[in-house]
């Protein structure tokens, strides 16, 4: 086939008896603006299942942003005490030298004069001069004593006479000197008592549907409406049939979602779906109905229609609508105001009578207010073969997509070729056409094997492009920028590793931003757990700095899909939760 594969790599474990569908709330209210980001991500769950399939949601404190910890104002004060007794020691030093020297000058100026009221002048200067050092030193004195009593107050040891350095702290807790000695200190966002600090009680591991309710695989969830959240999945458990939850996100974080709902016909199939909601309450899934020969497929529905009191993520479902045939791989799906949407897939048509020509294609269309679906137009992106399409909103009508595509003949010379494993392009809604840059960015030209990817907007006009690179077996994380003129885009940060091992996916978060704080937040599978890695992004030097990795599950998944609910506010200030959903391949029973 003249397309590309999937390289897609399924996870099954010896000791798997199932899917595990788990929901982690990540939660702030952070001032970007004015405070270093700290991430606390915990993953000490307790995930209790038996031989049924069950779906779990788990709420965890993830990116915060806030006042100070009692450990940190006391670690700031010794710090700032420690350098007034240093600046006071210093000071005293130099300026005994200064007056010596000023005292030398004087004299000698004293011995040269001749008039004796210039020497009666000069040598009440040197009297001065002493009097002076001895006012100034005994400024520091005070200044070097103060700060010493104060030091030995804080570093006095507690009442047992230990100290941070003998002093063992238990997981989520730091030691810190305080006024009454050496203690352990739960860090922020965790309570307890210091040795045994945990999450509270409404971060922890709950079930969202009943015992044996599904067993799911290709998760994508999506939000829309300000605080809506649609997450749609392929349950096993049922035929592989499409399934579906709607809810919304409170104030608090807290996430209620509606009963699970099928939206494909009985008997039918859906994989790798895909969820976009709009603001006027529509959603759209598209799916294709079998694994390596798909028909395309694409539903919509509307919320609350029926104008019941209590019936508010009640969905009123319009017709579906097939679009393409003999697909393998995933798509891609866009909302954009009021009621439209994009989706971007991989085709095929015939090139000839004996070849098929493969290549990168859009649809646009409109949803009705019962759930309708309106085509308006197919959009040819790209003639090379595409697989693994992801998209991410940088304004009202514009996107960047990412992809997986054949190589492209080379325009300077027609003999060479350019690799497109990691290919970048920006795409805009120009009134009912979808028109789309036709010179991608190409962040591996040279290289082949890259396979799960994510996009995200960490800064206007700004993106970043996380994939796996399959030939080196490394994670790697670079930087676009988009003209806001010509729209083109540049790599103002080269491709860099920021993981070394492999990873079955690569996902990224568009996360609410201020101008003087932008930020990256990737999640990929490690080792041993689920690793979120945030990076700050400096944009006077357009580069990334102070990579942080941080565990916020401690089990592996084989499907996660994230998503920001929440809209920041111009000041900088926001509101928001991340929900990140994943699929695990094992039942784990922890005590």
């Amino acid at each position: 086939m003249p397309g590309l594969l999937d390289n897609a790599v399924h996870i099954r474990p010896t000791l798997a008896i199932g899917s595990l569908l788990v929901a982690t709330l990540f939660a702030a209210a952070p001032r970007l603006s004015s405070a270093t980001l700290k991430a606390k991500l915990w993953s000490d769950g307790h995930l209790a299942t038996d031989e049924g399939h069950e779906v779990f949601a788990r709420n965890a404190d993830a990116v915060q942003v806030g006042d100070a910890t009692v450990a940190e104002n006391v670690e700031f004060l010794t710090k700032t005490l420690s350098r007034f007794q240093n600046l006071a020691t210093s000071a005293q030093q130099s300026i005994q030298s200064r007056h010596e020297k000023e005292e030398q000058r004087l004299k000698d100026s004293i011995s040269q004069a001749s008039n004796a009221n210039v020497k009666m002048a000069l040598e009440r200067s040197v009297a001065s001069n002493k009097e002076a050092l001895e006012e100034t030193q005994g400024i520091y004195r005070n200044i070097a004593s103060f700060s010493s009593d104060m030091l030995s107050m804080l570093k006095k040891t507690s009442k047992s006479g230990t100290t941070c350095d003998q002093l063992y702290c238990g997981k989520h807790a730091s030691c810190a000197d305080t006024f009454q000695g050496a203690s352990c200190v739960c860090d922020e966002g965790y309570i307890g008592l210091g040795q045994e600090c945990h999450a509270p009680a409404e971060f922890a591991p709950h079930l969202l549907l009943g015992e044996n309710a599904a067993q799911a695989a290709d998760i994508h969830v999506a939000s829309f409406d300000t605080n809506k959240v649609a997450v749609v999945f392929r349950d096993i458990s049922k035929g592989n049939a499409g399934a579906l939850m709607v809810g919304s996100v409170g104030e608090a974080g807290n996430l209620e979602l509606s009963p699970l709902e099928v939206f494909t016909a009985p008997g039918e199939k859906a994989f790798a779906p895909v969820v976009a909601g709009t603001d006027g309450r529509q959603i759209a899934i598209a799916w294709r109905d079998d694994q390596r020969k798909g028909n395309c497929r694409l539903r919509a529905a509307v919320l609350g229609t029926s104008g019941v009191r209590g019936a508010e993520m009640a969905l009123s479902w319009g017709p579906t609508m097939d679009f393409c045939t003999n697909q393998a791989h995933k798509m891609s799906i866009q909302s954009f105001p009021p009621n439209r949407i994009m989706v971007l897939y991989s085709d095929k048509a015939k090139g000839s009578e004996t070849a098929t020509e493969s290549f990168g294609n859009s649809m646009l269309a409109d949803i009705s207010s019962l759930g309708n679906i309106s085509l308006l137009g197919n959009f040819r992106f790209t003639d090379s073969a595409v697989a693994r399409l992801e998209t991410t909103k940088v304004s009202k009508n514009g996107f960047v997509l990412a992809a997986r595509a054949s190589p492209a003949t080379d325009d300077m010379n027609p003999k060479a070729s350019v690799e497109q494993e990691a290919m970048a392009m920006y795409g805009e809604l120009v009134g009912e056409d979808l028109v789309f840059d036709p010179n991608p960015v190409n962040l591996e030209p040279e290289k082949g094997q890259v396979w799960a990817r994510g996009l995200s907007l960490i800064a206007p006009n700004t993106v970043a492009y996380a994939y796996q690179d399959a030939s080196k077996m490394e994670l790697k994380l670079a930087v676009l920028d988009i003209d806001p003129q010509t729209h083109k885009m540049k790599v103002v940060e080269d491709p860099s590793t920021f993981q070394k091992g492999f990873s079955p996916y690569v996902s990224m978060l568009s996360l609410p931003y201020s101008a003087s704080d932008p930020y990256t937040l990737t999640y990929y599978q490690g080792e041993k757990s689920a690793i979120a890695s945030i990076c700050a992004w400096n944009s006077g030097r357009q580069q990334l700095q102070n990579c942080e990795d941080f565990p916020w599950l401690s089990h592996k998944a084989s499907s996660v899909s994230g998503v920001a609910v929440g809209e920041g506010l111009p000041t900088g200030d926001f509101n928001v939760s991340w929900w990140v959903f994943g699929v695990f391949n094992a039942w784990i029973q922890m005590d």
